[in-house]
């Protein structure tokens, strides 16, 4: 596959049990913000100048909807939930728009509860795999990897409360962050990743403008590529980056601090230059100009594998 991104492309697709419908020929946009967190992936995606008919359809019979886009071979799906609502209206006097907003995991997210009893003996993979049952039950489904460090409790343990509480200290617990990827939980250890490709982001390979440091991490903006991954890794040149230097920093990885209160203001920069995708967010027009990644992205040791600054 080169890396070399020539030729848009995108689809979109809703679903009904047992039928689909492609919108892909009409004109649409797409907003779709994915993070490496436990809040489900949000799109809201606007079709223009559809029949009356076919919104009628929509709103009355399809609950699923599916984003793929890309440049030529470098094409994938980059959003696949549930949607929630609907949005009709006129732009001018001659175009027409239908706004489907959706989520990933939304239901699990908000809806489920876990109320279990666990046996003495119980593991913490035992807890989660426990927990994530109950959001099997909202339409997610259960995740292939599951940390499992730490001790086996000597009694029984009681599991009763929002599903997403105790997912997100049980994972806290593991060192790990989890989220939603086409309803399906994800847990990705902080010391790995959700794939061991490494995307090479340079003007050549799509990279947009100068990447720059903040407060919140490492921004930068390149063509839309479904080969990134929220919790995966990419390679950006140092050189790419403006940072931020204190009067007495001069070395590639030393994050500015507040040299009165001794606090760190921006986000590291990897001396190899590879960062975990923390944000993604995805935005695009069939027929205009927008087709990007934003990405906010933490600054990776290659020695332990971990996010430069977690402990």
């Amino acid at each position: 596959m080169s890396d070399y991104l020539f030729g848009r492309r995108a689809s979109l697709i809703v679903a009904a049990k047992g039928k689909v419908l492609d919108l892909s020929e009409f004109r649409f946009t797409f907003k779709i913000v994915a993070a490496d967190e436990e809040s489900p992936t949000n799109a809201a995606i606007r079709v223009y100048n559809l029949a009356p008919t076919t919104i009628a359809a929509i709103r009355k019979e399809f609950m699923g909807v599916v984003v793929q886009a890309g440049y030529g071979d470098n094409y994938g799906v980059i959003f696949d939930g549930q949607i929630k609502t609907f949005r009709v209206g006129r732009e001018n006097q001659t175009d027409t728009y239908f706004d489907i907003l959706a989520s990933d995991g939304d239901l699990a997210y908000n809806f489920a509860v876990c109320n279990q009893t666990l046996a003495a003996g119980s593991t913490p993979k035992d807890r989660i795999l426990a927990i994530s049952k109950s959001m099997e039950d909202k339409g997610a489904l259960p995740p292939d990897d599951v940390p499992n460090t730490g001790g086996i409790l000597p009694r029984g343990k009681v599991l009763f409360g929002m599903a997403r509480a105790m997912m997100r200290n049980e994972v806290a617990n593991q060192k790990s962050t989890w989220s939603f990827d086409g309803g399906k939980l994800k847990i990705f250890p902080l010391d790995s990743y959700g794939s061991s490709t490494i995307v090479d982001l340079t003007s050549q390979t799509g990279l947009v403008g100068r990447v720059e440091v903040t407060q919140d991490g490492i921004k930068a903006r390149c063509l839309l590529n479904p080969r990134i991954a929220v919790g995966g890794l990419v390679r950006i040149d140092n050189s790419s980056i403006n940072q931020i230097l204190n009067q007495d920093q001069n070395a590639v990885g030393i994050a500015p601090y507040d040299q009165w209160a001794g606090v760190q203001l921006y986000a590291d920069v990897a001396g190899n230059g590879l960062y975990r995708v923390f944000v993604i967010e995805y935005e695009g027009d069939t027929r205009g100009t927008p087709f990007y990644c934003s990405l906010t992205l933490l600054a990776v040791d290659p020695a332990t594998k971990k996010v430069i600054g977690d402990q």
